[in-house]
């Protein structure tokens, strides 16, 4: 007879405890084909339990093929001779491999923001207010290009501090640029080249292949994107981050932008992707206003994200989309339906109405800034062996060493340091040639009292492997 111990206090029903006792002594080989189960009389006698109690387990057991009843006989083990222990299947460990992350002591990651400073109390206080006075009506389904109020805060943002020009009408919210690039391949087709910036935002470029696009890699020079390549090509779209090109930290000038600009006006499907993916942090005059705020013939497709600004969890991206292919998307899209939920747009669109979405910047640009030039001072210890590139702008900077290294032994000796650090070589779409070693140095995750003992070990590292 079983001795099953019964925890009456345990949220999980007898009957399941039960269960779960006898599949196990099954699966562990305790019970084996064809032994015979007590009767349900008698176990439930035994264990002090109801007998439908008991009946209930059984019978969940044989539907699940550990047993069978017998008519007139009782209840008997089936043949597990075949069955896998779940508990050691395979995929089990690869998915407890993958959810475990390396961390760094010094991570220079390009990704990621500075989470101490996140106004958890005043999201906290917009949250209530939100769910007291609009509760009934945001659970319901809303617009399919995101709610007219948010587009609204965001149309009004976007044109005070980045110039951009469109009404609520032309704008898309979605969970992410990877989704409004989704949506953007259903209005345009894939039947389009792409000309990407080589080296560029990996994500981006992933993406748009999957989606089926052609991909043409551009290069970028000191300027940006060359136009006299992208005029040699057969590209009808451009993908561009002229703000700070991504991961080069390059700005576009006006003149640059002119020529892209005069290059889609010269065909009628031609088309600029402008992802404006960290625009808020510039450390040294303003804003670099957007592409779109030149385009006069409709053929900048504005993108951007709340991620870089406020928390990569946040997964709230928009879109601009030209008027005259507005029409075509509300034809194409009329079937999809808005990935934001509802109350997150509410909260983000009181958050920006408010006044704390440019409160929350404000603080974390004097943040950034410090940890910046912080950094930018400690790098002096290499003295003239690097060259820091890029603008005073975003939330990494692109150091080049110029002193010749082994540089798969120095990324060895950055990861046996527990130093993060990114290779410029790994956001090329086709490789070219390098006469030195670029590196990318992000800082929005470092402590800033840590710079200098990041650097220091950095610049060990590195002299381990001249």
């Amino acid at each position: 007879m079983f001795t099953i111990l019964i925890d009456s206090q345990k949220q999980i029903p007898i009957y399941q405890q039960i269960y779960e006792y006898i599949k196990e002594e099954i699966k562990n080989g305790n019970l084996v084909y064809q032994d015979k189960l007590p009767s349900s009389r008698g176990l439930a006698s035994h264990i002090a339990v109801s007998r439908n109690t008991v009946d209930l387990a059984y019978s969940q057991l044989v539907s699940e093929g550990y047993i069978e009843a017998r008519p007139k006989s009782g209840y008997y083990v089936c043949d597990m001779s075949q069955l896998v222990d779940i508990k050691t299947h395979p995929v089990d460990t690869v998915l407890e491999k993958e959810e475990k992350k390396q961390q760094y002591e010094y991570d220079f990651s390009f990704q990621g923001v500075d989470m101490n400073y996140f106004p958890y109390n005043r999201w906290r206080k917009l949250l209530k207010e939100v769910m007291i006075n609009d509760n009934s009506d945001l659970f319901q389904i809303g617009h399919r290009q995101g709610d007219f109020e948010f587009r609204r805060a965001i149309k009004e943002y976007l044109h005070q501090s980045r110039g951009v020009n469109c009404s609520e009408n032309q704008i898309m919210i979605g969970a992410g640029s990877d989704y409004l690039l989704m949506l953007l391949s259903r209005i345009l087709g894939t039947n389009h080249k792409i000309a990407m910036e080589n080296p560029t935002y990996l994500s981006s470029y992933r993406t748009l292949k999957e989606l089926g696009f052609e991909i043409q890699p551009i290069e970028v020079k000191e300027k940006g994107m060359d136009i006299k390549q992208l005029e040699e090509s057969d590209a009808s779209l451009a993908y561009v981050t002229p703000s700070h090109q991504f991961p080069t930290g390059t700005v576009m000038p006006i003149s640059r932008r002119i020529q892209l600009l005069s290059w889609a006006r010269k065909g009628e499907n031609r088309y600029i992707i402008e992802d404006d993916y960290d625009s808020e942090f510039r450390y040294l005059g303003k804003p670099i206003p957007a592409l779109q705020n030149n385009d006069t013939e409709g053929k900048v497709i504005y993108i951007g994200t709340f991620s870089k600004a406020i928390a990569p969890a946040i997964r709230i991206s928009y879109m601009v989309v030209p008027k005259e292919l507005m029409k075509k998307a509300k034809a194409t899209l009329s079937c999809y339906s808005c990935t934001v939920s509802r109350i997150d747009q509410a909260v983000l669109g009181r958050f920006l109405q408010e006044g704390y979405f440019e409160r929350h910047i404000n603080k974390m640009r004097k943040i950034y800034k410090t940890k910046h030039d912080r950094l930018v001072k400690a790098l002096a210890i290499f003295g003239d062996d690097i060259r820091i590139l890029g603008e005073s702008a975003g939330l990494h900077l692109v150091i080049e060493l110029k002193t010749q290294i082994n540089e798969k032994r120095f990324e060895e000796e950055c990861e046996k340091g527990s130093i993060k650090i990114t290779a410029m070589k790994e956001f090329f779409i086709e490789p070219v040639k390098q006469e030195s070693s670029k590196y990318l140095l992000g800082f929005a995750r470092l402590r800033e009292d840590k710079i200098e003992e990041a650097v220091e070990k950095l610049y060990r590292a590195c002299y381990t492997c001249v």
